[in-house]
């Protein structure tokens, strides 16, 4: 993903992080400038570490009450609050999660917990759009020790295929399991990062539950194909079908990889398709009309 601008940073500080009276207490925080500038510092070192976790990030130096405002300050991205605006750039152009690729963004996940990391509970670089499966499951995987989760602004990935899915027929069943690839020219410890973070999130499970309504969507084309042209016209329609997800996606993206999957597979395009795909004969027939 492209790294949010973090052009409005000091504005959203001095927006956010206030000093308030309520029934007589005073509450908040009220930000210095010198303050603005320690806690964009922070910001910087979490760039400068592409973000991973560190003691510094928690703010130590801070007043408690700077973090404690600033951490709460992040309630001010919903919808008609200070920070809406901040919340509308982390989300414009980004409709599936970027993690499963299945449900939409609809929340912002904090990469390093803002739990934990307090100062960086605004901060734009620290958030990232996501589902709420995702969003939810993930703080379970968080790692002290930076071998967690991949970074999706900083740790940029080649462009190769990585996501594998492996598919068997089993009488009517498609039976189909998804992974990293091992083989795949992946930067040191991406692979098994990224295989960490997909069981984490039960990613491979909530794959399976989409598989069969998803194939189900091709059965018409597939056995017009077939009745054209056979085992090539069926190869020919899913190699077609993967480039255009692949470009409406991305090339790990599932459904792409379930696609060169199920391309790769002779018994499946050579006409065991249409056990796992049945069509009756009159709607076979309607089909050459």
């Amino acid at each position: 993903m492209p790294e949010p601008t973090r052009n409005s940073e000091r504005a959203d500080l001095r927006k956010a992080v206030r000093e308030y009276r309520y029934r007589g207490q005073t509450f908040g925080h009220a930000i210095t400038d010198n303050e603005v500038e320690e806690v964009v510092a922070l910001y910087d070192l979490y760039e400068q570490g592409r973000g991973a976790p560190c003691a510094e990030l928690k703010g130590p130096d801070l007043p408690d009450s700077l973090r404690e405002t600033i951490h709460a300050a992040y309630a001010k991205t919903q919808l008609g609050r200070t920070l809406q605006p901040l919340r509308e750039m982390l989300f414009k152009g980004v409709d599936l999660c970027p993690v499963c690729g299945i449900d939409p963004a609809t929340e912002l996940d904090h990469h390093l917990p803002q739990s934990e990391f307090k100062p960086l509970a605004i901060h734009c670089r620290n958030l990232v759009p996501m589902c709420h499966a995702c969003n939810h499951a993930k703080l379970a995987g968080f790692d002290e020790d930076g071998e967690g989760f991949l970074h999706p602004y900083y740790d940029l990935l080649p462009d190769l295929d990585f996501l594998i899915a492996t598919v068997d027929i089993d009488g009517p069943i498609l039976v189909v399991s998804f992974g990293i690839d091992p083989a795949a020219a992946l930067p040191a410890g991406f692979a098994d990062r990224l295989t960490a973070g997909m069981e984490t999130l039960k990613l491979e499970a909530r794959y399976q539950q989409e598989v069969n309504t998803y194939v189900a969507s091709h059965a018409a084309a597939l056995h017009l194909a077939h009745r054209a042209e056979g085992q090539v016209g069926v190869r020919r329609t899913l190699r077609l079908q993967a480039r255009y997800e692949t470009i409406a996606f991305h090339r790990n993206h599932w459904r792409p990889a379930l696609l060169r999957a199920l391309c790769a597979h002779d018994g499946f395009t050579d006409g065991g398709f249409a056990a796992v795909l049945p069509i009756q004969n009159d709607m076979l027939n309607d089909l050459d009309g």
